[in-house]
Parts: structure tokens; C-alpha cells; sequence
């Protein structure tokens, strides 16, 4: 895929100059420019439904991005988004906080109506969403299909409410600062259970940081933890099973793959633990 190039021509567009430096994290896209930051949109319908939300989007307890409409007064210019920069700094860890602070960020969106293009969406991650909930087949990749026939054979049907959540919940989306309240980055959005965000950082977390499975525990209070666990773990296999898959890959995403199946057990060890004790 082209990358983008923030222009002088983009820049002009938001009333903006300055020499663009490249923010770390992420996918290394993002470019701040004195209190602007600059992001390329995933697609511009996105970007700009996106942008509407954080612009209305108002909570002591919270900051997100604040857009900049361009000056023809549209959130998005050549496929690019500016926001105001929000000062902060990531603090790897603090689990607790950040379950706290999703189950405030997420009751803002509650009343967040789905879009009528948003289920027509057909990236992998979109994709692996929806197999992770059961409403599209899973991929035919050998080592993943016994696995996953398992995880399928403990769910039942869903009865959690659907609504708009943070489907990239982390600490590395967290900006905790000393006097401000904290800031949450990047809306990755879909409609899924309110504490599904929780119950895919905490699962991830393990493959992704080797945090000790006992995180788990911090999911015993939230409903339905165990189904949003494991309805986690379908959607992180399938969402690199898909980046495997893809006509245009050139990295071998085998060994991810394999440590989130090295994972199944573990996770289905601890979620019984919790429901029935130790057996």
C-alpha cells in the first residue's frame, strides 16, 4: 500500500506550518507539528465519523483528541486528520486504572448509534471481529482450526448489549498525566460488549507483555468474562491468521500466531478456576 506523505499542500489546508516530526509509537504515521499532530485516516468516512464523536465528546474524567477541521470545514484533507496534541506520558502497567477508566470511557459512547457502512467494513481486523462473534466463517489455516473449534465448543450465544468501544484498549493508549486526567488515543471502534476492550487487553497482555495469567482475576467482577476472553483470543488468532493469509504479506506471522495458541489453555485453565474453583 502507497504510503501517505503529509504535503505542504495538507499542512496549508489546516492553517498549519512548522517542520513535521515523527512521533514514536504506532505505526510510525503520525507527525506533530508545534500543538498539532497530524494521522493519517484509515478512510476518510471513518476518520470523520471518528472526529465528530471526540469533537462532542466532553467528561472530566477523560481527554481524547480534539480534531481540527481544515478550512474548508471538513475533518479530513487528502487523507489526512489533524487533532490538537494532548501532553501525557505512557505508563506501562496499572491495569487496574485503566479497567476503571474504560468502564467511564466506554458509558460516554453507550448512546454511540452504529453507522449504516460500518458493518460493510472488509479489513482483516474487521474481519477477524467478526469471526471471533460468529457471524462469518473462521479461516481454513491448518494449525489454528482444531484450536479454534475448541474455543467455539465452550461459548454460548451472546446476551451482553452491544455498543461503540475502543477495540484497541491498552496501556499503550493511555496517557496518564500528574494533574490532567488521563487521555485515551486512536478510537479503533466496533460494536461489541461494553467490557470487551478490558477482556482483550488482559488477554493480550499475556502473549504480548508475558504478564502472569493471575491478571485474569482483575475480569472476575465483569459479566460474562469468560465468553468476552475467549471471544478475545478468537479475534487476536484470526485478526494474524488474516495478516498470514493476505495476498500481500511478507512477514511470516506464524510465531504470534502460535504463542496466542500456546495461550488457549492457559486461559481456559483460568477462566474454570474462577467459575467453579480449582477442580
Amino acid at each position: 500500500m502507497e504510503e501517505k506523505r503529509l504535503s505542504s499542500e495538507i499542512l496549508n489546508a489546516f492553517g498549519v506550518s512548522g517542520v513535521p516530526i515523527l512521533l514514536p509509537g504506532g505505526e510510525g504515521t503520525c507527525y506533530r507539528i508545534n500543538d498539532v499532530v497530524f494521522k493519517p485516516a484509515k478512510t476518510d468516512l471513518e476518520a470523520s465519523w471518528i472526529a465528530e464523536i471526540n469533537n462532542n465528546l466532553t467528561c472530566d474524567k477523560f481527554r481524547v483528541p480534539k480534531p481540527i477541521p481544515a478550512k474548508n470545514g471538513a475533518w479530513v484533507f487528502d487523507g489526512w486528520t489533524a487533532n490538537g496534541f494532548l501532553s501525557g506520558e505512557h505508563r506501562p502497567g496499572h491495569y487496574t486504572q485503566i479497567i476503571e477508566l474504560s468502564m467511564v470511557f466506554h458509558q460516554s459512547l453507550v448512546n454511540t448509534p452504529k453507522p449504516d457502512w460500518f458493518d460493510n467494513r472488509e479489513d482483516v481486523f474487521a474481519l477477524a471481529d467478526k469471526m471471533a462473534w460468529g457471524e462469518i466463517p473462521i479461516p481454513d489455516f491448518d494449525i489454528t482450526n482444531g484450536p479454534l473449534k475448541k474455543i467455539f465448543g465452550l461459548l454460548h450465544i451472546n446476551r451482553l448489549p452491544n455498543q461503540l468501544v475502543h477495540g484497541d484498549w491498552s496501556p499503550g493508549q493511555i496517557l496518564f498525566h500528574d494533574t490532567l486526567p488521563p487521555a485515551v488515543l486512536d478510537m479503533t471502534p466496533y460494536f461489541r460488549p461494553e467490557n470487551y476492550p478490558i477482556a482483550d487487553m488482559l488477554v493480550s497482555s499475556i502473549v504480548d507483555k508475558n504478564t502472569d495469567p493471575s491478571i485474569l482475576d482483575l475480569g472476575i467482577p465483569i459479566a460474562d468474562f469468560d465468553q468476552l476472553a475467549l471471544r478475545a483470543l478468537i479475534f487476536r488468532i484470526c485478526t494474524y491468521v488474516g495478516f498470514q493469509i493476505h495476498p500481500e504479506n511478507t512477514h511470516d506471522w506464524t510465531p504470534v500466531i502460535t504463542k496466542y495458541l500456546n495461550t488457549i489453555d492457559i486461559v481456559i485453565r483460568k477462566i474454570i478456576q474462577q467459575k467453579y474453583g480449582n477442580l
